[in-house]
């Protein structure tokens, strides 16, 4: 079945015969789910996300779990830089057979693979709403697997969750340099595509209802895939035992690390200057959603809190340029300035989790020291050695934050990570 391509896909008449063909396919490994364990050679990965609250209880009509659950029906959780979905809407969704093109080096190089819907899961108990169906490979995948979408509510917090499951190996290529590349590449595109899965999940259902239900095209096929931005998600993975002995890989690759640079770049900002951080921080929580339980995100959230830091950050800037403010680097003003990086940091950190907090404020505090110190440094240099007068360097520091400001905490991070809805 498979097939590749450069520079160029396939067009929908082309690609109507192909899936066809593939609905005569059978999936390409014998296995049952409990027989493909990393014993057995099959990789495990699972990633997971929080879409946002809605009210407890079963899922609200028209509300968050509601239009999830239609982006997963129409395919288009998948970005399409990565992987497009093509298939027939008129089949049923039990054993719908669907082509996927897969895209690499820029969209450049495509391969052509058919995949089958395995199984569905509808189910609504006491505690729990679950929606979600797996997809099977089948002859001629360059993946052999199955992999399961599941969408979650717990009735008793209203928190929705999307899960990706799934158990892979290596399947068949068309030539040797694509097994090749498959291995060199794979663990990179595998991860993209688990973050940006997620992402879309949440943008479509938070933020584009307009798009919700809706396909990106249509003609003889279907093909799922609008234009989406991107943002983090936690990602664990399992190698199946080879060469090398089985590796437990636990990345909170986008999650922690967006917490990581957060947390570090609010402590630069407050090593600049002690008031920036803070201010920041509490001007992004106004405008996203903290939860209801985090006592300090919620007091920086405060419609008043952001205007009084506002004035305090202002008046720094203008104290900071007269001769008789105290360095930066002594006592006083140094222990300031690290406690600002730990409460900025510590503050737009979502997890609930106090040890990834504490890390966090940890890492903003020693930001901010190392920030005071090299800036400090950086500025004795210039005016003292270089001549450069104290004003002119102090306004270039203050574009430097300004610019390191406006790129560290866009709200839409925060807004996919932990949305908090009201019953639509």
């Amino acid at each position: 079945m498979i097939e590749w391509r450069w520079f160029s896909g396939w067009t929908e008449e082309e690609m109507v015969p192909r899936l066809a063909r593939a609905r005569t396919l059978a999936r390409n490994f014998p296995e049952v789910s409990g027989e493909m364990t990393l014993q057995g050679g099959w990789s495990q990965v699972r990633s997971e996300s929080v879409l946002g609250r809605e009210s407890p209880g079963r899922p609200v009509p028209g509300g968050l779990f509601e239009r999830a659950q239609q982006v997963l029906e129409t395919f288009d959780f998948s970005d399409p830089r990565i992987v497009a979905w093509h298939f027939s809407d008129e089949e049923p969704m039990q054993g719908r057979t669907v082509l996927l093109e897969l895209r690499a080096l820029g969209q450049q190089l495509r391969y052509l693979c058919g995949v089958r819907v395995g199984g569905t899961r509808e189910e609504h108990d006491e505690g729990c709403s679950v929606f979600g169906f797996s997809f099977e490979t089948l002859h001629g995948h360059i993946e052999a697997g199955r992999e399961w979408f599941l969408l979650k509510k717990e009735h008793e917090s209203g928190e929705v969750r999307f899960h990706i499951e799934a158990a892979w190996r290596p399947g068949q290529f068309p030539n040797w340099w694509s097994r090749l590349g498959f291995a060199m590449v794979a663990p990179r595109y595998q991860r993209a595509w688990h973050r940006l899965t997620h992402v879309r999940v949440r943008e479509l259902a938070l933020k584009h209802p307009e798009l919700i239900g809706q396909l990106a095209s249509h003609g003889r096929l279907a093909h799922a895939g609008h234009a989406l931005g991107t943002a983090p998600v936690q990602f664990f993975a399992q190698r199946a035992p080879g060469r090398r002995e089985t590796q437990l890989e636990e990345e909170i690759e986008a999650m922690n690390r967006a917490h990581g640079l957060r947390a570090l770049g609010l402590g630069v900002l407050a090593g600049m200057r002690s008031m920036s951080a803070p201010a920041l921080a509490s001007r992004w929580l106004t405008k996203t959603q903290p939860d209801s339980e985090d006592r300090l995100a919620r007091t920086l959230a405060h419609p008043w809190t952001p205007r009084v830091l506002g004035l305090l950050a202002v008046g720094e800037l203008v104290a900071d340029k007269l001769p008789m403010a105290p360095p930066r680097i002594a006592a006083v003003p140094l222990t300031g300035r690290m406690l600002s990086g730990a409460l900025a940091a510590a503050s737009v950190t979502t997890e609930r989790q106090r040890g990834v907090r504490l890390a966090a404020a940890a890492l903003g505090a020693l930001a901010a020291l190392a920030s005071s110190w090299a800036f400090y440094s950086l500025r004795r240099t210039a005016t003292k050695k270089l001549g450069v007068p104290d004003v002119a360097v102090a306004l270039t520091e203050d574009a430097l934050l300004a610019g390191l400001a406006s790129r560290l905490l866009p709200v839409s991070a925060h807004q996919a990570g932990q949305a908090t809805l009201s019953p639509a």
